[in-house]
């Protein structure tokens, strides 16, 4: 009897953290995958690991800095994103996805991004990283409840129009960068 319940007491957290990880790898691969363009790649830093930081560049959305939105609403035909929108809480839309409190990057997940990269790849990715006539496309796994996770990260090069606006000399009359805020006196 006491040779049983060693066995089961050994057996019993085996089971659960098998559970657990069977649990993880399921949510993990479901949702709809969707093709997010990016901007402002970081090369992997050493100090962090082997991870690209980067800023998504969601279509439809002006990516002018704090506050960004902490819910959008994808359209388009997965994985084509033609469109994100900012939407309100409990705002009907077929596609959410929403900046989670306990991840990385807090309510800015949706504005800044992480993804891990293989030793074998690094190298590889970071001469792409530097190559200013190639797009970054980082793929992201949407589920149902509005969390998401980048999977992937791809390059194709630049369309003629994003030539253009990238060589554009800047418009005197537009701001180059967000006002200051200062607390009050």
């Amino acid at each position: 009897m006491i040779r049983a319940a060693r066995l089961l007491a050994a057996i019993l957290p085996l089971a659960g953290l098998a559970s657990l990880w069977a649990t993880s790898v399921r949510t993990y691969n479901q949702g709809t995958e969707w093709e997010v363009p990016i901007q402002g790649y970081d090369p992997r830093d050493y100090l962090r690991g082997h991870y690209v930081e980067f800023s998504y560049d969601w279509p439809g959305i002006a990516n002018e800095g704090f506050p960004f939105p902490e819910r959008l609403c994808l359209e388009g035909a997965a994985p084509r994103l033609d469109r994100a929108r900012a939407i309100a809480a409990g705002e009907p839309c077929a596609h959410p996805v929403v900046a989670g409190e306990g991840g990385v990057y807090g309510i800015s997940a949706l504005a800044r991004g992480r993804l891990y990269i293989g030793q074998d790849r690094a190298a590889a990715l970071q001469e792409q990283l530097q190559n200013r006539d190639q797009r970054g496309i980082v793929t992201i796994r949407q589920r149902e409840d509005g969390s998401f996770t980048p999977v992937g990260i791809r390059f194709r090069p630049l369309t003629p129009a994003e030539i253009a606006e990238r060589d554009a000399p800047p418009d005197p009359l537009e701001p180059t960068a967000p006002p200051i805020m200062t607390a009050p006196e």
